[in-house]
């Protein structure tokens, strides 16, 4: 109890312009935190994208330019904790908040070219969707039926289980479903339909 009043009494010493650039960067690392916790409970990080429609690749869709939350929270971290030590060590606030924006666009910016190269790698790797065609597999996002919107299946193909972006014409296929894929579906998805 005394280490959390002491931590209030900290925060009490510091000026407003500190307590704001603290208060970013703790929500930056917050948000890694829950997008993290999130990753391993669902099985897969389906972050939205600037667009508004969720990209399940992450949000870079292989090198698209679309800037995801998790480089948003990146850059939030980076411009909160940077601004906060740079005030903390003299500089005034808008000097301070000048070089949190630097460290949080940095941060951000290696951040997403480390995602972008990660994806292009996924993409551009031995594995080819066609592969994946009259294979079986299972729906692990329930698929919306008539071709009215994507899930995701996971299929094993190129030597390893992948998730996939997949449509189907029939009927809702729920989570768990059993599946074959029929066809590819445009570039980035497979069609498939339940197994009879």
């Amino acid at each position: 109890m005394s280490s959390l009043a002491s931590l209030l009494g900290l925060w009490d010493d510091e000026s407003f312009a500190s307590q704001l650039f603290w208060g970013i960067g703790l929500l930056g690392l917050v948000l890694i935190i829950l997008q993290a916790i999130f990753g391993v409970l669902a099985g897969h990080d389906g972050d939205t994208s600037s667009s508004g429609s969720v990209d399940m690749s992450g949000g870079h869709g292989g090198g698209g330019g679309v800037v995801s939350i998790k480089t948003v929270s990146a850059m939030l971290l980076g411009f909160g904790f940077g601004g906060a030590i740079l005030e903390k060590n003299g500089f005034s606030t808008g000097i301070s908040a000048l070089g949190g924006l630097g460290v949080g666009l940095l941060i951000g910016g290696a951040y997403f070219a480390l995602m972008d190269s990660l994806y292009r790698l996924r993409s551009d790797g031995t594995a080819v969707l066609s592969e994946a065609v009259n294979r079986s597999g299972t729906v692990y996002i329930r698929i919306p039926g008539n071709v009215s919107g994507a899930g995701e299946i996971q299929v094993a193909f190129g030597g390893r289980l992948q998730n996939v972006r997949a449509y189907t014409r029939g009927l809702e296929l729920p989570t768990g479903t059993a599946v074959r894929v029929v066809a590819l579906h445009g570039d980035q998805a497979l069609l498939v339909e339940k197994l009879s």
